[in-house]
């Protein structure tokens, strides 16, 4: 599973950067369970600095959106790691969980860059982490509720959409999709959360038996995939042009 990873390119190559992981790479929290502890490891033989900072999060149109909160709290905002050497953060809800639907925040991590050598002339990067956080809800169980759909589209690739109706989300990891009477499937290889009361999509690449044999405009279409609740199968609805 992977840790949402963005890089800031600050200078010209080559490449010099931090490195810094988190554990655990995501958190859970209820209404019993309001804290939770993050460990910051530097695996560099020079100390780095780390801020920190929460945002909810959601996903509008498919897209990842991130805004500032106060519902959450992380503590210390700022922190310096030794050298080969780990420090903790935490985590802590602030706001009642919702009674129906769990909630979805995350954490940053983004390195503070410090100054280059005097004789440095390559390019400096900066680490970017996001950890993603999980309320309960309060009344009942989070769960997915997840309908699938595949669309062709005109230049011969096939958008598979995700739509969450359930109270909780679904981070999807690989899936394979699958069409009545042809023997090669489609594969989708990135990793995406899918949240409540949000759809989110991939784009395919349909090989060539199945565009010229017009398969991905027929039925049945099926999916089998593996997520973060496990190994899952479902029909797939089509929508046409």
């Amino acid at each position: 599973m992977r840790v949402l990873l963005l890089l800031c390119l600050l200078a010209a190559v080559p490449a010099g950067a931090s490195t810094f992981n988190i554990s655990p790479i995501r958190a859970h929290l209820s209404g019993s369970h309001r804290t939770e502890v993050l460990t910051l490891m530097n695996a560099d033989d020079q100390p780095v600095v780390v801020q920190v900072h929460v945002v909810a999060w959601s996903q509008k149109n498919g897209e990842e959106q991130l805004d500032e909160t106060r519902e959450l709290l992380a503590t210390p905002p700022v922190l310096q790691i030794p050298a080969m050497s780990e420090q903790i953060v935490r985590v802590a809800l602030r706001r009642d969980p919702d009674p129906t639907q769990e909630l979805t925040y995350r954490v940053i991590f983004e390195e503070v860059p410090q100054a280059a050598p005097i004789d440095f002339t390559g390019l400096r990067v900066a680490l970017r982490l996001s950890v993603p956080v999980f309320v309960a809800p309060a009344r009942s169980k989070a769960a997915a509720d997840v309908a699938w759909e595949a669309h062709p589209l005109a230049d011969g690739q096939v958008e598979v959409s995700a739509s969450n109706r359930g109270s909780g989300h679904l981070q999807v990891t690989d899936f394979d999709l699958e069409f009545l009477g042809i023997k090669n499937s489609l594969h989708g290889m990135t990793s995406k959360y899918v949240l409540p009361g949000s759809r989110v999509s991939w784009i395919l690449r349909a090989d060539a038996d199945a565009a010229a044999s017009g398969a991905i405009r027929q039925g049945p279409i099926v999916i089998h995939g593996h997520s973060d609740q496990g190994e899952f199968a479902a029909d797939v609805a089509f929508s046409g042009l």
